[in-house]
């Protein structure tokens, strides 16, 4: 079985709400990556940006985590 590889953003907020969702889709089975923007702004020296936290999928995944996402919108609003 062939795998795409592509990954797509499915969410973006901060630190807490990033690994909050991560859980429930992992609780889901789906597998998931946090890319952490502020952090590697940290590193350069040029700060942070608002909604610097991604949570990646693969595409593949997407109709599967979507309603996982909505809820999770829904439960958490900013």
């Amino acid at each position: 079985m062939e795998h795409s590889n592509k990954l797509i953003e499915i969410f973006a907020g901060n630190n807490i709400q990033a690994f909050a969702l991560k859980y429930e889709l992992e609780d889901a089975g789906i597998g998931c990556m946090i890319r952490n923007d502020q952090e590697a702004g940290n590193l350069l020296g040029i700060g942070s940006i608002q909604f610097s936290v991604r949570v990646l999928i693969e595409e593949e995944n997407l109709d599967n985590a979507k309603p996982i996402v909505d809820a999770f919108i829904e439960r958490n609003p900013d």
